[in-house]
C-alpha cells in the first residue's frame, strides 16, 4: 500500500511558499555550499592539458530537502524549485600540460561533448544562471612563448570560460547571468611570469572586449597569486622570494566532501587585480594593497603591473 503523501504547509498558498523557498535558499557569507539533495553530485572530466571538474551547489535548506524521502509535498516542491531556480554550478580547471603544445579548438569540442552530453542525462543544467569557475594555471612546461605574443596564456583562460559556459542560452544570460571567474597562478609559473620577457596576457583575461562572455549580465573576474608553502626569511633576505628548483604538483582546485564542496585555490593567496562588469561594462576595479602582503612579494607586484597595463 503506498504511503499516502503528507502536507507540510497545508494552510500556505503557493505563491507564500515559493516565498519560503526563496528565503531558504538565499546564500549567505557563512553558508557552506552544499551538494545534499542534488541528482548530479560532482563531475570529472581528465585530458592530456586540463582536469576540469563540475559541482552543482545550493545554499538552500538540507533538512526540507530531507523531508522527501517521507513522501512531503512541500519537500519535493522544493527540490524541484531549488533545480530550477537557486543551483550555482562550480567549475575547477586545472592546467597540468604543456601550454605551448595546446590546441584551443581541440579542447573546446572536446569539451562542448561532455557539456552537451551531461545536459542532456540532466536538463535543468541549462537553467543554471550563476558560474563559478576557478582556474589554476600550473602548465609544466612554464610560460607560453608566442611570436610577437599572437596567443596569450590570458586568452587561453577566457576561451575555455567561454566554453564552459556554453549551455546557458544567450537571452537568459544576458538577463539574469552571473559569473564569476578567479585565475590563479601557482607559486612557480607566477614568478616565471615577472621574470619573463612575454607577457602573461592578463588584459585578455581582465577585459570583457570581443571577448564571448561579454553577454552575461553580471561578471567578476579576478588574478590571483597562490601563496608558496616555503616562504622565505624576511629577517635574512628581506627582498628575494623563494623560486622552486622543481616542478610543482597540480592540486584539485575544488574539495568535494560527501555533502560539501569548498574551493582549495583563490583563498589563500594574493589577490592581484579584480574587476567587475555589468551588461558588459567595467563598474569597479581594486588592486593589491601593498599595506595587506610583505613587501618581500614582489611577483605579486610584477603581475599587478601587467594587470594595470590596458586595465
Amino acid at each position: 500500500m503506498a504511503t499516502a503523501v503528507c502536507d507540510l504547509f497545508a494552510v500556505l498558498p503557493l505563491e507564500l511558499r515559493l516565498e519560503v523557498y526563496n528565503y531558504l535558499s538565499a546564500p549567505e557569507t557563512t553558508t557552506t555550499a552544499s551538494i545534499v539533495g542534488l541528482p548530479l553530485k560532482h563531475k570529472k572530466f581528465e585530458c592530456k592539458h586540463t582536469t576540469v571538474q563540475i559541482c552543482p551547489v545550493h545554499y538552500g535548506s538540507t533538512n526540507l530537502l530531507a523531508l522527501q524521502v517521507y513522501r512531503f509535498k512541500e519537500a519535493r516542491e522544493y527540490g524541484s524549485w531549488l533545480l530550477n531556480n537557486a543551483i550555482e554550478l562550480r567549475i575547477g580547471v586545472t592546467f597540468k600540460g604543456r601550454v605551448n603544445t595546446f590546441v584551443q579548438q581541440d579542447w573546446d569540442n572536446k569539451m562542448a561533448a561532455h557539456l552537451r552530453k551531461l545536459a542532456k542525462q540532466h536538463p535543468w543544467l541549462k537553467k543554471v544562471v550563476k558560474y563559478s569557475i576557478h582556474f589554476l594555471w600550473s602548465p609544466i612546461d612554464g610560460v607560453l612563448r608566442s611570436k610577437k605574443n599572437q596567443r596569450t596564456a590570458g586568452r587561453i583562460v577566457r576561451d575555455m570560460a567561454a566554453t564552459l559556459t556554453t549551455l546557458l542560452p544567450g537571452n537568459v544570460k544576458q538577463k539574469r547571468g552571473e559569473l564569476s571567474m578567479k585565475l590563479c597562478l601557482d607559486h612557480q609559473n607566477a614568478v616565471e611570469t615577472a621574470i619573463s620577457a612575454t607577457r602573461f596576457g592578463f588584459a585578455d583575461f581582465l577585459l570583457p572586449t570581443g571577448s564571448k562572455l561579454d553577454g552575461f549580465k553580471k561578471q567578476t573576474r579576478e588574478v590571483w597569486k597562490e601563496a608558496h608553502t616555503q616562504q622565505a626569511d624576511q629577517n635574512i633576505v628581506p627582498k628575494f622570494v623563494p623560486i622552486p628548483t622543481f616542478p610543482s604538483r597540480a592540486q584539485s582546485v575544488m574539495d568535494v566532501r560527501a555533502s560539501s564542496v569548498e574551493w582549495t585555490v583563490g583563498i589563500d593567496g594574493t589577490l592581484v587585480m579584480r574587476k567587475e562588469l555589468v551588461d558588459g561594462k567595467p563598474t569597479s576595479m581594486v588592486g593589491s594593497d601593498c599595506k595587506q602582503h610583505p613587501t618581500s612579494d614582489h611577483v605579486a607586484y610584477s603581475l599587478l603591473s601587467e594587470c594595470l597595463v590596458g586595465a
